[in-house]
């Protein structure tokens, strides 16, 4: 079951930074950012996890909560320290991309080589939560012509089970959502 959990893939709308780092800047980065990005993401999952529970009994204060939740959020992230260089929520640009608990793909002008070792930022919508992943670049598919962007495919490295935690309740809540508006969506045909 674990396993399904990890590689179940959604097509999302993320805010989304990428920077292309050396093996030795990866290592580095992580070491400096851990223990805040562990307790930030532990909070959050079970934040999540609460919030669920309670929208299965009572789904308008669940609502409430994960709106209050959302907003603490947005708030947290314009206040943090360092987050004056990289406001992602500032352009508000989405990027598409296809994202499970262990890797993503997306699109992208950037160049990039496979094997690159990537430090990601992403805000997930419509949670506003904010991650800072590693990953390696497993495969490109090169555009044909050049105003094509490539497609790049991504596999986390050393993800806590905290970050793929919020990253597979961001799945369900998508998942639910996207049901949601296809139940409402047959309702409305009938």
């Amino acid at each position: 079951m674990e396993d399904r959990r990890r590689f179940f893939r959604l097509d999302d709308e993320v805010i989304l930074d990428f920077e292309t780092l050396s093996r030795e800047d990866v290592a580095a980065w992580r070491e400096s950012h851990q223990q805040k990005k562990d307790e930030i993401a532990q909070l959050e999952q079970e934040i999540g996890t609460h919030i669920s529970q309670l929208r299965s009994q009572n789904p308008t204060m669940g609502r409430l909560l994960e709106l209050f939740n959302q907003k603490i959020n947005m708030l947290g992230a314009s206040h943090l320290p360092g987050t004056s260089e990289r406001d992602l929520s500032a352009t508000e640009a989405r990027t598409r991309i296809n994202l499970s608990a262990c890797g993503m793909a997306f699109h992208t002008y950037e160049n990039v080589e496979k094997e690159d070792h990537l430090l990601l930022h992403m805000q997930l919508k419509p949670s506003n939560t904010e991650l800072s992943l590693t990953g390696r670049v497993v495969s490109i598919e090169k555009a044909s012509q050049p105003d094509e962007q490539n497609l790049v495919r991504i596999d986390f490295h050393d993800l806590k089970e905290s970050e793929q935690e919020v990253l597979i309740q961001h799945l369900f809540q998508l998942q639910n959502r996207h049901l949601k508006l296809r139940s409402e969506d047959s309702a409305n045909d009938e």
